[in-house]
């Protein structure tokens, strides 16, 4: 799957998932096509609340692959 991480850059930068791909929450509408259609797409942050947000703007964009890490990357390993 496409693992997304909506955590902020400093956060990203201070310790993320292996090939996870950094799109701050702030910016996922103007950066929506970074994100691919075609594949899964596993959304997280740091406790789960910015990703179950992330989720639903990903959801009114008509993606339906969408899985929220409920718990976020706390809940991890």
């Amino acid at each position: 799957p496409f693992v997304l991480d909506v955590r902020s850059e400093k956060e990203w930068n201070a310790g993320h998932l292996k090939d996870s791909h950094n799109i701050p929450l702030t910016h996922l509408r103007e950066r929506m096509n970074e994100v691919p259609s075609g594949r899964p797409v596993v959304i997280h942050c740091e406790g789960g609340y910015r990703s179950a947000i992330g989720a639903s703007l990903l959801a009114a964009e008509g993606r339906s692959n969408v899985t929220d890490l409920v718990g976020g990357i706390k809940a991890w390993g």
